[in-house]
């Protein structure tokens, strides 16, 4: 899991300009770390590609509002292709 977060937060960083220290779990995505929706869709699609996920028909990814609600979709689909 940590691996997975520490790649998430450079994703985030490295794109988006989020200095690291700054990304937490809790951190949410809009408010805290001042990505628009527009942004938010690309961070999810740069993460499908970056762990190889593929989402279930019916996924809801405008559920996504924490970076610990990508932590947990990337264990989920994760899981799912071990």
């Amino acid at each position: 899991m940590e691996n997975h977060v520490i790649r998430l937060n450079k994703i985030i960083a490295e794109k988006f300009g989020v200095p690291e220290d700054e990304i937490t779990p809790k951190s949410d995505l809009a408010s805290d770390l001042n990505l628009s929706n527009l942004e938010i869709t690309d961070l999810i699609s740069e993460v499908s590609r970056e762990f190889e996920l593929h989402f279930r028909e019916g996924t809801d990814i405008g559920k996504i509002q924490k970076v610990e609600d990508l932590i947990n979709l990337i264990e989920a689909y994760s899981e799912d292709i071990l």
